[in-house]
């Protein structure tokens, strides 16, 4: 990998990266990979993300280990428009999986049929998605941490976690993920995705708990009861990756298959077992809580949804999942809505 840098480097060739749908991922990414000589980041996004990078530039903050990084960008190449995206050489999709099916039809006249183009949304099925409206290739990225905004145009890596880069014969993306590493982001080139799309969608399953919670991730994790939904979530996704024969990558200290067994605990036992994974900011939320505060259409087809639809394939029930389905739907309906554990538990027979 370094030879590869070396030479494109010393090659004087410049790569130009855009990045659409530019929100929390799109702009961390965006500012690191802009600190490279060779390459020109070309952000695409919404007019107040545009106006707020204009005022106040755009700054990353992440952390590796004991060492802290910081990239930042003073002028931001950033458009509303997608006329400009011709001019990229691989493309980053960060919208959300919600977007993609108009999002894909706007950028489809502006992208050369070989240009790479890189999907790091939430959720299983999306590159089935994108190559169903692009000719182009499509890769697969997982991005198993969180980017919050704690200022105007800061973005910084709120929790650990490796990105996984599509392992690619393509000189872009290889320099791409070199480039990360260069920069102190942990990264790592993946050569099949679908174990890992697996392995973060077992954890995005308690994204629709949360937000119909109504609590703080941290309360929300202290409740027995919702513990005990998301076990059962868990157990419902595990059943199917097994009939699919996918062993889901372990994205926390536990085994997957662990997880559901440590949630279920009693909660003086959990908070001893589980202590490094309630060391989080107590106001912390995960991000479809501000959606359905905010209105915005929710990933839930793509991810409890997902579970259910693919179990139906292989006539697996998934009682909870569809539960937890039709509590969010309930929510975007009655944003006043709020979801009792303990009953649901007991309708669903888990306690």
């Amino acid at each position: 990998m370094q030879d590869l840098q070396s030479k494109l480097q010393t090659s004087g060739r410049k790569y130009r990266v855009g990045i659409v749908g530019a929100g929390s991922i799109g702009c961390f990414l965006g500012a690191i990979l802009a600190q490279d000589a060779d390459l020109d980041v070309l952000l695409f996004g919404r007019d107040y993300m545009g106006l707020e990078l204009a005022a106040h530039g755009l700054t990353a903050r992440w952390q590796q280990g004991a060492e802290h990084y910081q990239a930042s960008v003073s002028a931001v190449a950033f458009y509303t428009s997608f006329v400009s995206l011709i001019e990229a050489d691989v493309v980053l999709l960060a919208a959300k999986a919600t977007a993609l099916s108009q999002l894909l039809q706007q950028i489809k006249p502006h992208l050369r049929p070989d240009v790479p183009v890189i999907a790091l949304q939430n959720g299983i099925g999306i590159t089935d998605i994108i190559q169903s409206q692009l000719h182009n290739p499509v890769l697969r990225a997982i991005v198993p941490f969180n980017v919050v905004r704690p200022a105007p145009g800061q973005f910084l890596q709120s929790s650990s976690g490796t990105l996984l880069w599509p392992a690619s014969d393509s000189a872009v993306v290889q320099y791409l993920q070199q480039v990360f590493y260069s920069r102190g982001l942990d990264v790592e080139a993946v050569a099949e995705m679908k174990a890992a799309e697996y392995g973060k969608l077992l954890l995005n399953l308690n994204n629709a708990l949360n937000a119909v919670s109504g609590l703080p991730l941290r309360a929300q994790l202290l409740n027995r009861h919702w513990r005990l939904l998301l076990a059962a979530a868990m157990r419902e996704w595990l059943a199917v990756c097994a009939a699919e024969q996918v062993r889901p990558r372990q994205f926390t200290a536990l085994k997957p298959a662990l997880l559901p067994l440590v949630l279920r605990l009693p909660d003086w036992l959990f908070r001893r077992v589980a202590a490094k994974m309630l060391r989080i900011d107590p106001q912390a939320r995960l991000s479809m809580s501000a959606d359905l505060t905010s209105g915005k259409r929710t990933e839930i087809a793509f991810l409890n949804g997902a579970v259910v639809q693919l179990g139906k394939q292989y006539s697996i029930t998934t009682p909870v999942n569809q539960a937890i389905v039709d509590l969010v739907h309930q929510k975007q309906q009655d944003p006043l809505f709020t979801a009792d554990p303990q009953q649901l538990c007991r309708q669903l027979q888990l306690c």
